[in-house]
C-alpha cells in the first residue's frame, strides 16, 4: 500500500532528469575543450569600438565687413583767375620807346635888368597857364614884397625864393591888395595855399618845414585856373 511522500527526500523522477542534464553538459563541455585545442573553434576576440568620427569643425562665421562708404564726389572745381587783370607783355616783346629822351625843363630865365619896383622878372608855367613873376631873393626885398602897391596884374605874382627849405610865415602889412599864398616845396610841388586879406598883421605861417619857394598872387587865382595843393610847378628859378 502506498503513502505519503516525505517531504525530506526529493522525489525519484525528478532526480534522474537533473542527473541527465548535467551529463549532457559535461559532454557539451568537453567537446568545445577538444575542439579548441584542435584549432576548429573560433573564439570570439571583442571588436574595437570603432573610433569616433570627428565632429567637422564648425564653419567659422564670415566676419562682418562694414558696407564701403560711397566716395564723396567733389564738387566741379571752381576756375581761379589771376588777380592781374592783364598779363604783362612777354619779355620778349618790347613795347616802343622813345628814341628823345626827356629832360626837365630848364628853370626860368631871370631878367637882367630890375623893374621899376627893383626885382628881377621871370615867367614861370603852372599847368596850362603862364605867369610873369617877379622875383624876391635878397632879405631887403622879402621885406619889401607887394607893400604899398595898390594893383596887380591878372596873371601876375611875386615869387619868394628861399636860401634852404624851412618854416616860413607872411603878413599883409601895408598891403592893400587881396591876395593868396601857395608854399612850395623845392621839386616845385604846392603843399599849402592860404589866402591874405589886406593889411591883415596876423601871421599865415606854414604848415611844412620844408618850404624853399612861397608864391604871391592875386586872391582866388589858383582856384579860377584849377590850381590846388598837389600841382607841381616845373622850371622854377634857382
Amino acid at each position: 500500500m502506498s503513502g505519503p511522500v516525505s517531504a525530506g527526500h526529493p522525489h525519484p523522477v525528478a532526480a534522474a532528469l537533473f542527473c541527465f542534464a548535467g551529463a549532457v553538459a559535461l559532454g557539451i563541455g568537453a567537446y568545445y575543450l577538444i575542439e579548441a585545442e584542435n584549432g576548429n573553434v573560433a573564439v570570439a576576440s571583442p571588436t574595437p569600438m570603432p573610433s569616433p568620427t570627428p565632429m567637422p569643425s564648425p564653419t567659422p562665421m564670415a566676419k562682418h565687413t562694414p558696407e564701403t562708404q560711397p566716395t564723396p564726389v567733389s564738387p566741379p572745381a571752381t576756375p581761379t583767375f589771376s588777380s592781374t587783370p592783364f598779363p604783362a607783355p612777354s619779355p620778349s616783346v618790347t613795347p616802343f620807346r622813345s628814341t628823345t629822351q626827356s629832360t626837365p625843363p630848364a628853370p626860368s630865365t631871370r631878367s637882367a635888368e630890375l623893374d621899376k619896383y627893383g626885382f628881377h622878372t621871370a615867367q614861370i608855367q603852372i599847368g596850362t597857364e603862364t605867369l610873369d613873376i617877379e622875383l624876391a631873393e635878397t632879405r631887403q626885398q622879402h621885406a619889401k614884397g607887394l607893400r604899398f602897391r595898390q594893383t596887380l596884374a591878372e596873371n601876375a605874382g611875386m615869387l619868394f625864393v628861399f636860401p634852404a627849405p624851412q618854416r616860413v610865415s607872411f603878413w599883409m602889412k601895408d598891403a592893400s591888395i587881396p591876395l593868396s599864398i601857395a608854399f612850395i616845396q623845392s621839386d616845385g610841388k604846392i603843399v599849402q595855399i592860404r589866402p591874405m586879406q589886406p593889411y591883415d598883421e596876423t601871421p599865415v605861417p606854414s604848415l611844412s618845414n620844408t618850404v624853399a619857394y612861397a608864391l604871391l598872387v592875386n586872391q582866388g587865382w589858383f582856384e579860377r585856373h584849377g590850381i590846388s595843393a598837389g600841382t607841381v610847378i616845373e622850371g622854377l628859378p634857382r
